[in-house]
């Protein structure tokens, strides 16, 4: 059986007629003939009714048309996959990312990117910046979202950047602090903090502490996590850091910049192995 086989049995079976199939497929109407009997002798049974004035399937036939056009669908794909992949517009990507970060921008890449490449296939991880590095020196994925401090402190991978965001507080709305839109270092000396784990996010982790010892004080750490989502859900009563993805939640913490030059600075960057 060869795919010829089941395009001529296509094509007989959606006209129901054998001389407007052949019409179709520019052969003439013997061969198409014998090649549809040769398609039922090696099957073994009758595809077409042909006891009627008008050409009928039988069971069979209904059964066998249904999959000989997936069969003809998927080996077109085949064809497809296969020049798109020549070209590098086909394959397999894993894109890493860190929750609720990657929401400021990844759907509106990802709909532009379907659309470029409708061929390629991508899956989403989950991950904490140190996770994602890891990960990436193992080729477990193709790309790496993460903040600027961390993708500084990876040398080995070549980086860009995708988007800058502010640092930003989260805060109950009944916090002192929470009315004000940018809240200035000095001001949180007293503040109790919760942020991120030194071993999900060690130079991010750095980064925060460095700013309030540069303002002349040591930020009091109550709790750190591995996960943003577990920060928010345990700490709406404390100061927790995050970026400014959190301001597109309908409710929960009311957030603010922080006021302080270098916090200004964070930038998402994507990350690739050299």
């Amino acid at each position: 059986m060869e795919l010829r086989h089941l395009r001529y049995f296509v094509a007989a079976a959606e006209a129901l007629n054998i001389t407007q199939a052949a019409k179709h497929l520019h052969v003439s109407q013997p061969p198409l003939s014998r090649q549809i009997r040769d398609l039922e002798f090696e099957i073994g049974t009758a595809l077409f009714d042909r006891g009627h004035k008008k050409l009928k399937l039988t069971p069979a036939g209904e059964y066998f048309l249904a999959e000989a056009k997936k069969i003809l669908w998927h080996a077109q794909r085949a064809v497809r996959l296969a020049k798109a992949a020549d070209t590098g517009k086909a394959g397999h990507l894993t894109i890493a990312f860190l929750s609720p970060l990657g929401g400021l921008f990844l759907p509106r890449i990802i709909r532009t990117f379907r659309q470029k490449f409708p061929m390629m296939d991508v899956d989403f991880l989950e991950m904490v910046p140190r996770m994602q590095l890891e990960a990436l020196l193992d080729n477990q994925i193709d790309l790496a979202l993460v903040p600027k401090a961390e993708a500084e402190s990876a040398g080995e991978f070549a980086l860009e950047p995708v988007m800058h965001v502010e640092l930003r507080l989260a805060l109950a709305p009944e916090h002192p602090l929470a009315k004000l839109r940018r809240i200035p270092l000095v001001k949180l000396e007293q503040e109790q903090f919760i942020i991120f784990k030194r071993s999900a996010a060690p130079a991010t982790h750095e980064l925060l502490l460095c700013l309030y010892r540069a303002v002349g004080f040591e930020p009091h750490v109550i709790k750190q996590s591995d996960r943003a989502q577990s920060i928010l859900d345990r700490g709406w009563n404390r100061c927790i850091h995050c970026s400014g993805a959190l301001r597109a939640l309908p409710v929960g913490p009311r957030t603010a910049t922080i006021d302080a030059q270098t916090a200004g600075n964070s930038v998402v960057h994507g990350l690739a192995q050299e």
